[in-house]
């Protein structure tokens, strides 16, 4: 079995442990501010949407700010450590969460749970490049963030269910999950990711502005609509949420089965083709959605989009994994998933005034151009053979 894993297997015991604590605190942040606080806040602590939604921003923008220091951090001091912290910092917030009756209490708990948690993803990404074996760099990395972000709606989805009943219970099953990640935690706190000799050669840090472009358009592309979609398939496509629901997941779906063989496509050929055509079919199935003329194209539609979401990840993960330098890698990790950050929170306010000034197609009109923009920005950047 080992034989077909792409990460070796010296290394596979501490990264299981790894992706399922962190998986484990996704669940319970998504569960958290998505599921919890909605029904928890307004009856129990007398704050309103306005407040929980602030801290849930605040959150975000901490933990994304401080990335480049988080993955500095991990590979310094020690991602065990780190990740320690995380899951202790998490089960702090969720504990005075009942004592935080006025809103700037329950600001500074999701600030403090974001700056906690910023080490986390710059150093499981750093440490699964460390692991790969060599020629699979693509998949691992991809396979690692796709077993990690299911987490995320099964918190959401999870709690949500229970905190709709009894909010309370939510918070004791939010408690339960969080304790488990810190003890899964506590198993890894002497753990440090292998940080190789370090390179004689100088590493050209002008090449690191040509990972900044798909770094910041592939959150803000798809952000530009995030917060409206629901209601832009109802009004305009005439979807219920279920069907919305059904189509994400079709897309889904067939984007992780075909993980393994685009994986290894990119693996064997490179990273440049995958990444151009991801981007390119991403492109222009934003732009096709506004014009869609019925349920069955736009299932066609999922289903290339499952696609080029296929084709995208690992040529992305491979492109990184094969250009960004092996020193400070963490950092330089955490700095890119800040670039990433920023298009989460840019893309939907520039989608509401595209909304509002040219109407509700504008926003996929816009994403698709970005996401075009990008496949031929990469088909003449990446031409040169120093990136072959």
């Amino acid at each position: 079995m080992f034989r077909h894993l792409p990460w070796a297997k010296d290394g596979l015991s501490a990264l299981l442990r790894l992706i399922l604590a962190i998986g484990l605190m996704e669940g319970v942040r998504s569960g958290y501010f998505a599921g919890f606080l909605p029904f928890y806040a307004p009856e129990h602590l007398h704050l309103g949407p306005a407040v929980f939604t602030l801290a849930y921003t605040l959150h975000q923008l901490a933990e994304n700010l401080s990335k480049g220091f988080g993955g500095l951090l991990a590979e310094r001091v020690g991602f065990g450590l780190m990740v320690g912290l995380a899951a202790l910092v998490g089960l702090f917030a969720l504990l005075l969460t009942p004592l935080a009756q006025a809103g700037w209490a329950l600001w500074g708990l999701g600030l403090l749970w974001g700056l906690g948690m910023s080490a986390l993803y710059p150093g499981l990404m750093t440490y699964t490049s460390r692991i790969a074996r060599p020629g699979r760099e693509a998949r691992a990395l991809s396979f690692t963030l796709t077993l990690v972000m299911p987490w995320v709606g099964i918190g959401l989805v999870g709690v949500g269910q229970v905190a709709a009943k009894d909010p309370k219970t939510a918070h004791a099953l939010l408690l339960l999950a969080q304790g488990l990640a810190l003890l899964l935690a506590l198993s890894l706190l002497r753990f440090r990711i292998p940080i190789p000799a370090q390179s004689r050669e100088r590493y050209p840090l002008g090449r690191l502005l040509l990972f900044l472009p798909a770094a910041f358009g592939q959150t803000f592309a798809p952000a530009l609509v995030s917060l409206f979609l629901l209601r832009y398939a109802k009004e305009a496509l005439g979807l219920e949420p279920i069907a919305l629901g059904g189509l994400l997941l079709l897309g889904g779906g067939l984007a992780f089965l075909l993980l393994p063989f685009t994986g290894r496509a990119v693996d064997r050929r490179g990273y440049r083709a995958a990444l151009m055509g991801g981007l390119f079919l991403l492109g222009a199935v934003m732009g096709r959605i506004p014009l869609a003329l019925g349920v069955l194209e736009l299932a066609l539609l999922a289903l290339l989009a499952g696609l080029g979401f296929s084709l995208f990840l690992p040529g992305w993960n491979g492109f990184l994994a094969k250009n960004l330098p092996q020193e400070n890698r963490g950092a330089i990790w955490g700095s890119l998933m800040t670039v990433e950050g920023l298009g989460v929170a840019l893309g939907p306010a520039v989608g509401g005034v595209l909304w509002e000034a040219f109407g509700p197609k504008a926003p996929f009109f816009a994403g698709s151009s970005v996401f075009l923009a990008l496949s031929l920005f990469y088909a003449f950047a990446l031409r040169r053979p120093g990136w072959k």
